[in-house]
């Protein structure tokens, strides 16, 4: 299984660690609880160990090296690239073959995971069409808490598409909200930008980096809406956390 398609990235990126793998797989969502309703266009990876900020970039730095090498070891006519993340350092891995293009990233900032991750198969849909992979993963209320958190930040209709399906399917549930919370309070942003952030004119982002990536046709209009239910929601779950948890320090 080769590239183009960011599965075909998934085998090498799970053995780039010594031993035990140090990543634990966070994104796409739509290849590993969903049946592909849309494209993906990176992999996002969070780094398990917790250590000090100085030993894990140190590691973080010497596994995506790995992953590049083997990426370009293994899958004939390929070519990587590092660059720099969004918050400094080589956080990025550009992995081209022909015209096809993924990016692998991880956060500096974000290590280590609330739940424990687990090993998951990609969905049978993404089996059919690319091909068998198994990786270690987040757990689904890691990957979801965080997705909401990536929601109200970017805003971004990528996010707003998961989530949608969410709402659709699971649900908002407590385990994902606390996760949730967590990256609140880790974020850049003071939490009342997050919980209710701007509005945007996402119509140009939607036309140039969304449209047509997904199985079925979906419309502007109903990203504006799940984001006024995501804003809702998580507002409401974190005036009840507060209430319950004044409570229980009265107590």
């Amino acid at each position: 299984m080769g590239m183009p398609g960011a599965n075909g990235s998934i085998p090498r990126i799970s053995t780039s660690g010594a031993g035990t793998a140090p990543w634990s797989k966070a994104e796409p969502a739509s290849i590993l609880y969903r049946d592909l309703p849309r494209l993906s266009v990176d992999i996002n990876l969070t780094y398990l160990p917790v250590m000090n900020r100085a030993d894990s970039l140190a590691e973080i730095d010497a596994a995506l090296d790995r992953i590049a090498a083997g990426i370009e070891r293994t899958v004939k006519g390929a070519r990587t690239q590092r660059m720099a993340g969004g918050r400094g350092g080589e956080t990025w891995v550009f992995a081209r073959l022909g015209s096809a293009e993924i990016k692998i990233e991880t956060s500096p900032v974000m290590r280590g995971v609330v739940h424990e991750p687990e090993w998951r198969e990609v969905s049978e849909a993404v089996q059919d069409r690319y091909g068998y992979a198994e990786i270690q993963v987040v757990s689904f209320e890691d990957l979801f808490g965080g997705k909401l958190h990536a929601a109200l930040d970017r805003q971004h209709p990528r996010d707003l598409f998961d989530v949608k399906l969410l709402y659709d399917n699971e649900g908002l549930t407590e385990g994902m909200f606390r996760v949730f919370l967590v990256h609140v309070a880790s974020s850049y942003r003071p939490p009342h930008e997050l919980l209710g952030p701007r509005a945007y004119d996402h119509d140009q982002v939607f036309r140039q980096e969304f449209a047509g990536m997904t199985r079925e046709p979906v419309a502007l209009v109903g990203h504006a809406a799940s984001k006024v239910t995501l804003s809702r929601r998580t507002s409401a779950e974190g005036r009840a956390g507060e209430a319950a948890w004044r409570l229980s320090r009265r107590e």
